[in-house]
């Protein structure tokens, strides 16, 4: 076999590398929708895992405030409420993620529930009433909140209403 022969799929593998994206912009995303199929699944320790790969490398970021309102609903379901709350907090802290009002309002809740803390109601109704106001809004609704809008106020009403008791 030719040198020629030999180098030639070499040189072509070398020229097609720089056309490839770089992994690093992909990695951020393919983590979260790594750790929603993981959520999906019930594999709650999997979804931390690769949320909290995306926090260690893109902290302050949109995919980190993502993936801290997703490290909150593994958390909340593995039964930390606590944790959850931490992380829902974090993700409005970076860019004020919408979805985290929801979770915080529902974690609030809750604690609201099994402690009777006024403090937590009150948090879980304010929490509420500003994802109230940025459904209301209707500007920037991811598919999944559009999708379930309704689904969505009702719960939002019934929260509100148990809470106001």
């Amino acid at each position: 076999m030719s040198l020629h022969r030999c180098l030639l799929p070499w040189a072509l593998l070398l020229f097609l590398l720089p056309c490839s994206p770089a992994p690093a912009q992909e990695l951020p995303r393919v983590l979260i929708q790594r750790g929603e199929r993981f959520l999906a699944m019930g594999n709650l320790d999997g979804a931390i895992a690769n949320y909290s790969r995306v926090v260690a490398c893109c902290e302050g970021t949109a995919d980190a405030a993502e993936a801290h309102n997703d490290l909150g609903v593994a958390y909340a379901r593995k039964g930390d409420p606590y944790r959850a709350i931490q992380e829902y907090e974090a993700a409005l802290a970076i860019n004020g993620y919408p979805l985290a009002l929801f979770n915080l309002g529902k974690a609030w809740r809750g604690r609201f529930e099994q402690d009777g803390d006024p403090a937590a109601r009150q948090r879980a109704l304010d929490a509420f009433q500003a994802f109230g106001a940025y459904l209301d809004r209707g500007q920037d609704l991811p598919p999944v909140v559009a999708f379930q809008k309704a689904e969505i106020k009702e719960y939002l009403q019934e929260a509100k209403s148990a809470l106001s008791r």
